[in-house]
């Protein structure tokens, strides 16, 4: 039975979704139609060591989301908060004490630096007994590999932990003083047994770290307490808000998107892209590792599973060109890069400006241009990055559709903030060569965030009665038949062969820029 939407007045309660992403702090607060009352936000705040490397001051973290909370909780005044749920990246981590304290920074999650405790872990453990229980290959950003490196670099603090708590756990916690995660996060972290469905606490143990510090398993949307009346006090939240077991971004922006069941793939725009597709269980075939890919587990009130690929530089190549543009607005570039046709007169950009995604996976892989000429204007080479952004989804999305027993997906979902580009969004449907649904809400991982904190409260007993009872637009963007064919041409003539071929010369400079390392 689909539940009526409760009625919606100025006493009515709200429900608040927080999201902690690389840039920038969300905190957004609902009405329970799912329009945006109040919006706030905060840059993330981190250290940036290098481009590759960086940490979080978890204390900083939890500040800036107060920060939000009280922003919220000032335009709200007296109206009612039922619940809240944070979603935040995935792979870093916080090491606690037994008073509940941060011990130590949070490296972010791209970071690079664990990449010598990840091969000790290939070498100690086995890269196929890794796979065999977690389903995923062994990558230096996932939290195992970045306690191995906090082991060798902060091994007081990792013996004075008594918990691992990811970053949306973290905040959690500290709203509520309980703490758990949920399936969509505990994939990101090499200790899950995928089929399972529990901690791989041998193999957690085997690589050298203390299972215990690993927190309670729960569904997303699973209550976890009420906020603490010194955050109520110190934010000015009313009511008596239940904080939820939150996610990964990505994932909880699927929520909000209505991505529900299995061969729907959501396209989850933001500084970096991950494609997902959902599956009726994991996968056992090899063939995921070797071709870059990972799967995880979701359970907001239904078990799947999902597939995905993710490209570390997408909404970042776009701000990176910016940048160095003079931080042109999006408005004109998009309105200059119109007037170009499809191809960019010849120039292709490769989006590698943070290793080579699926399906050839390459950590020593830099980005190019190629093509350029005197008369390449700016329009030409901003109309080129979101090409090369799109045919490199592209590829993702192909080599996804050829593993064992996936096939073709059946519907491409969008979300994010690169979703409100029209031309990238354009671009994407004539290289996927089907139509998009676009959902309109350019938050949906704070509202996805939001409906978990619902359910918490009892607003709704499950997600379908959430999406039942909230008014989502989104609209279909259709391929360009013109279009289709210019990229399908693109792809096999130049952009499919393109990494391949600068492969030799991305080795030589990654061997250069070693020496210089070495000397310097």
């Amino acid at each position: 039975m689909t539940l009526k939407p409760k009625p919606v007045t100025s006493t009515a309660p709200l429900i608040v979704g927080i999201d902690v992403g690389t840039q920038s702090i969300r905190a957004i607060a609902f009405d329970l139609r799912g329009s945006e009352v109040v919006a706030t936000h905060r840059p993330t705040p981190a250290h940036m060591i290098d481009g590759r490397s960086g940490e979080y001051d978890p204390d900083a973290l939890f500040a800036s989301v107060c920060d939000c909370l009280s922003e919220v909780g000032r335009q709200l005044r007296d109206r009612p908060v039922a619940g809240l749920a944070v979603a935040s990246v995935g792979e870093s981590c916080v090491l606690v004490d037994e008073r509940g304290r941060a011990l130590a920074p949070a490296p972010v999650w791209f970071d690079g630096r664990s990449e010598i405790a990840a091969k000790a872990l290939a070498e100690q453990i086995g890269k196929e007994r890794i796979f065999e229980i977690t389903g995923l290959p062994i990558d230096p950003t996932l939290t195992l590999c970045k306690l191995l490196w906090m082991k060798d670099r902060w091994p007081e603090a990792l013996k004075r932990a008594r918990q691992v708590l990811c970053i949306a756990d973290w905040i959690a916690f500290r709203l509520s003083g309980e703490a758990a995660t949920d399936f969509t996060l505990a994939s990101r972290t090499l200790c899950l047994d995928l089929k399972g469905g529990r901690w791989a606490e041998g193999l957690v143990a085997d690589a050298g770290i203390e299972p215990t510090l690993l927190p309670p398993l729960k569904a997303s949307g699973s209550p976890l307490g009420p906020v603490r009346r010194e955050i109520l006090d110190r934010t000015g939240l009313a009511g008596k808000p239940i904080v939820a077991v939150g996610g990964h971004d990505h994932l909880v922006g699927s929520y909000a998107a209505g991505l529900t069941r299995p061969g729907m793939v959501l396209d989850s725009l933001g500084t970096a892209e991950a494609l997902l597709m959902l599956t009726e269980r994991p996968l056992k075939d090899q063939e995921i590792v070797r071709r870059g890919y990972v799967q995880g587990a979701v359970d907001a009130h239904r078990p799947l599973s999902y597939l995905g690929g993710t490209m570390n530089s997408s909404g970042g190549a776009v701000e990176w060109l910016r940048a160095l543009l003079g931080a042109v607005s999006h408005e004109i570039l998009i309105d200059e890069a119109r007037a170009e046709r499809p191809g960019s007169a010849g120039v292709v950009f490769l989006p590698h400006l943070a290793y080579a995604p699926p399906p050839a996976p390459d950590i020593a892989a830099r980005g190019a241009f190629i093509g350029l000429a005197a008369s390449s204007g700016r329009g030409v080479v901003y109309r080129a990055v979101l090409e090369g952004i799109a045919l490199q989804v592209g590829c993702v999305v192909d080599g996804l559709a050829a593993l064992p027993g996936v096939g073709r997906p059946r519907e491409y979902r969008l979300i994010g903030g690169s979703s409100r580009n029209p031309l990238l969004v354009a671009i994407k449907a004539a290289v996927f060569g089907a139509p998009i649904v676009v959902i309109d809400q350019p938050e949906a991982t704070a509202m996805g965030a939001a409906l978990l904190g619902g359910i918490a409260a009892g607003l709704w007993p499950d997600l379908d009665a959430a999406l039942a009872g909230i008014e989502r637009g989104e609209h279909v963007v259709e391929p360009d038949p013109e279009w289709i064919a210019i990229y399908a041409e693109i792809r096999r003539r130049v952009f499919d062969p393109l990494q391949n071929a600068l492969k030799p010369f991305n080795e030589a400079i990654a061997e250069l820029m070693a020496r210089a390392r070495e000397t310097a």
